[in-house]
């Protein structure tokens, strides 16, 4: 009995070992910090700006819209604002930090950008709607319990790095990309400069 014992509390060791990998924006896979970040401070992610001369068009994402079942929502329904595609999930604690940041970010520049979450590993629909009431997040996001709509931002973004944002000119080109949380002041300037055709 003392083995059974032991193996349980080693693959519960084991599990929350991966959990904790899953949310980090940290890996042999993605890029690292450098002079790429034109002077912008990415929490504790990689931060990549892409010039505009140099974007290629960015991911489609479509997929159901969280707390409405029969409703699908898409990066394409905002054609000429900047998009702001968000990977999050309500078990991460960076995404739980970062949240609030984010709702702000999306009202400072509503005029000019639409945000998009992406919610992954939530296998219920109830954890993430509890999480995005008391975020206070008016935002649509993307319920994606079987990472589908995840795999749409292949060679973007890896599966491991979350929380994750992706930025979208009004061309649907990838101009920014972060691996890891993010401030509101930081995303409201890349935004902004996005969104000015920088």
């Amino acid at each position: 009995m003392p083995s059974r014992r032991r193996t349980l509390a080693l693959g519960a060791v084991a599990a929350a070992a991966v959990l904790l990998a899953g949310c980090s924006a940290t890996g042999a896979d993605e890029p690292t910090r450098g002079a790429d970040q034109q002077g912008y401070i990415g929490s504790s992610g990689a931060l990549t700006r892409i010039d505009p001369d140099q974007r290629t068009t960015g991911p489609v994402v479509t997929g159901q819209r969280l707390g409405a079942d029969d409703k699908t929502v898409s990066s394409t329904d905002y054609p000429g604002k900047v998009v702001v595609l968000n990977v999050w999930g309500s078990w991460c604690p960076p995404c739980r930090q970062e949240a609030a940041g984010l709702q702000a970010a999306s009202e400072a520049t509503k005029a000019d950008a639409q945000f998009l979450g992406i919610n992954t590993r939530d296998f219920s629909p109830a954890a993430p709607e509890a999480f995005l009431r008391t975020s206070g997040v008016t935002y649509p996001s993307i319920f994606d319990p079987s990472g589908k709509s995840l795999l749409q931002l292949n060679g973007q973004v890896p599966p491991s790095a979350i929380p994750s944002t992706l930025v979208l000119d009004r061309q649907g080109r990838v101009a920014i990309r972060v691996l890891g949380p993010i401030s509101e002041a930081t995303l409201t300037d890349m935004v902004d400069e996005v969104a000015a055709g920088r």
